[in-house]
């Protein structure tokens, strides 16, 4: 047996995370720009933005296809929901609140299916000191630890149908508050919520209206912004949503691991046929775990160290590809466990 496998587990974990901080640091060293993190944080953001809105311009104007602009608009706020993230964390303009406030509210009118990211802040902090036990109102919320069935599918990819957890939440996490949460909704997630049902509401009409003809619940001018908002950014915001609480809720363990466990908080979860939901949430099943061992370095930088990262957490024992978590409703432990390597 090696002998890196017998290693008290406070080692390894500080094992990895000084491999992790030796990759960064050296990444740095060769290129210095990346010290200047304030900077290449606001050029992300407005990168990401005017490219957003480049794209549904090209569409509105018939010059872009709306397969298109779909994707590239789901790309463009994979970057800004990584971005938020690091905010939360105060990688970008830690010292100067008005800065980071500006930048989380532009965040959150892009990408406009997630809850306040000031309410968002709070759950995250939660999680890293909660991660994988029944009060980590984050990971919850996104379906981490739930039987697959209709409901999970509904909790990961539909923001606004996540209340039919709301109940059982709330019994089982004194932290969670329903008055918290809908108000961390208002106004951009309702917002974004009214085009959605709306457009919803409107299918529905047209199905209806085949059998039998009915009375259009909208009129027609309002249901043409509809359609193109569906375009341009409900639509892709519901596919990077989606596409992040599936790798999210899968690359992390729930119910049967002792508190602060770094080892089995996470697993890296990137095989190939994952590609597609990778695409639109940055490799998240890839770096996310990384961010477990070390909090204080970009997204960016994660991404660009992950091969040396990656050694030494397979090393002392992170389970990388773990497939059979999908049938263990995110359990760590289990007798049928399948893992990958």
């Amino acid at each position: 047996m090696s002998k890196t496998l017998n290693l008290p587990e406070r080692e390894k974990i500080q094992r990895i995370s000084a491999v992790i901080r030796y990759a960064g640091d050296k990444l740095v060293r060769k290129f210095p720009i990346l010290k200047r993190q304030n900077l290449l944080g606001a050029l992300i953001l407005l990168t990401s933005c005017f490219c957003f809105l480049l794209n549904s311009y090209l569409y509105i104007q018939g010059i872009m296809p709306a397969w298109l602009c779909f994707i590239l608009n789901a790309f463009c706020t994979s970057f800004l929901h990584e971005l938020e993230h690091d905010l939360i964390h105060n990688l970008y303009f830690g010292t100067r609140p008005f800065i980071q406030n500006t930048f989380m509210t532009i965040i959150w009118i892009f990408r406009g299916n997630l809850i306040s990211p000031w309410y968002r802040k709070m759950i995250h902090m939660l999680h890293h000191r909660e991660a994988g036990q029944t009060i980590d109102i984050e990971e919850r919320l996104i379906g981490n630890g739930m039987k697959y069935g209709l409901k999970r599918l509904i909790t990961m990819f539909d923001t606004a149908l996540g209340w039919i957890n709301f109940n059982e939440l709330k019994q089982q996490i004194p932290q969670f508050s329903l008055k918290q949460i809908w108000g961390a909704t208002f106004p951009i997630f309702i917002i974004f919520n009214v085009i959605w049902f709306s457009f919803l509401t409107h299918q529905g009409w047209k199905i209806i209206n085949l059998i039998h003809t009915v009375v259009p619940p909208f009129p027609e001018w309002y249901i043409a912004i509809v359609n193109t908002l569906m375009i341009v950014y409900v639509g892709p915001n519901i596919l990077r949503q989606g596409c992040l609480s599936f790798v999210s809720s899968n690359c992390h363990y729930y119910g049967d691991i002792k508190k602060a466990d770094i080892l089995k908080q996470t697993q890296v979860l990137q095989p190939w046929y994952l590609f597609p939901f990778q695409l639109f949430c940055f490799n998240f099943g890839g770096t996310h775990a990384i961010h477990h061992f070390v909090i204080d370095q970009p997204f960016y930088l994660r991404q660009f160290i992950s091969p040396l990262a990656h050694a030494a957490m397979k090393k002392y024992g992170v389970r990388f590809n773990d497939i059979a978590t999908f049938i263990r409703n995110n359990r760590y432990y289990d007798s049928a466990s399948l893992v990958l390597s």
